[in-house]
């Protein structure tokens, strides 16, 4: 079941729920963000899980200190806007198209909240 992306402003960050999608990919589950294209695996889902937690680190550390975020995310399809009221929309993808990525017929879709800084 698809689950509705929102997002919630602060003074300096707003958070942001995306679609986090588990396959199984073989003997390997796979955690994959369509909102993000970012994606980790593990031999169980609790380790791509936190394979995935790990990289999402690391990416928004990256394009915070190289600047980059918000060209990062407009590339991905994400929707910037910051007046007259910020509202920050990532990509939509129907499960089918994930579907057909992955080729697989098993999955999980969870939410993950994301706080990132509001881009300059």
């Amino acid at each position: 079941m698809k689950k509705k992306q929102t997002i919630k402003k602060s003074n300096s960050n707003f958070s942001v729920e995306v679609e986090l999608v588990i396959l199984k990919e073989g003997k390997y589950y796979v955690a994959y963000c369509p909102a993000l294209e970012l994606s980790s695996y593990g031999v169980t889902e609790k380790k791509a899980m936190f394979a995935f937690e790990e990289n999402l680190e690391i990416f928004l550390e990256e394009t915070i200190k190289k600047k980059t975020l918000e060209k990062v995310l407009l590339s991905l399809g994400w929707i910037l806007q910051q007046k007259p009221k910020v509202n920050y929309q990532p990509p939509r993808y129907d499960i089918n198209t994930i579907n057909r990525l992955f080729n697989s017929n098993y999955r999980n879709i969870t939410k993950e909240i994301l706080s990132l800084p509001v881009p300059s």
